[in-house]
């Protein structure tokens, strides 16, 4: 009786060692399948995190061929001509500018070749000298441009805020250039990680020119920051 009972409690600790291994078994088989999931999330993570700095730089880079477009459409509109014969380094000849529209071109050209510092200068005695002109604005925002392209972020700021409040207040009575300085201090406020003040911007851009280019890129930029 005593063999048969001693049998039956070796048998039972056996049946219970081999349910306790399959249990660790299979206890180690999910574990090793969780992981796997986890490292399959982490990996969409980073191509996700990859994916969207990507087309961050892109829609920077489709910002500045925007910025660039305008310059060019900019030059047509006021009639700029290139010259024919360009100087050569280090033989260029200072040129007294005539009239309001000489200055505002020679700004425009020294940005477009990317002298920025001489641009900035000229673009600066516009604005002193011809508050009244058609191309007030326009100075105004290339100045802000020139500061954003330096990197000089709050400097651009506060020349595109200028150019708002202006606008806005009367001041400047052609005010073409007002979308463009919009998405601009929008763009400079993200630089310097102000994103409610950015996301400001951009929701007043939509609301102000609904069916602009501008508006576009600011729901885009919108869409991004949720």
């Amino acid at each position: 009786m005593k063999k048969m009972i001693i049998l039956s409690s070796i048998f039972s600790i056996t049946a219970l060692s081999c349910v306790s291994q399959q249990d660790f078994t299979s206890l180690q088989n999910q574990m090793a399948k969780l992981q796997q999931e986890v490292n399959e999330l982490k990996l969409q993570q980073q191509q996700l995190n990859q994916k969207t700095e990507t087309l961050a730089k892109r829609i920077d880079e489709v910002s500045s061929i925007a910025t660039q477009n305008s310059v060019e459409i900019q030059k047509l509109k006021i009639g700029y001509k290139p010259p024919e014969n360009p100087p050569l380094e280090g033989e260029e000849q200072v040129k007294t500018a005539k009239n309001p529209e000489d200055i505002y071109n020679q700004a425009l050209d020294l940005y477009y070749q990317g002298k920025l510092d001489e641009a900035e200068k000229k673009f600066q005695e516009f604005v002193k000298k011809y508050k009244d002109s058609q191309l007030y604005d326009n100075a105004l925002f290339w100045i802000g441009q020139i500061y954003y392209t330096k990197g000089q972020y709050e400097k651009a700021i506060n020349t595109f805020q200028d150019l708002i409040n202006k606008c806005e207040t009367g001041q400047i009575k052609d005010c073409n250039k007002l979308p463009d300085a919009l998405l601009k201090i929008s763009y400079s406020y993200l630089k310097i990680g102000e994103k409610e003040k950015a996301k400001h911007y951009f929701q007043k851009i939509i609301e102000k020119y609904p069916d602009s280019e501008e508006a576009k890129i600011a729901k885009r930029k919108l869409e991004e920051s949720k």
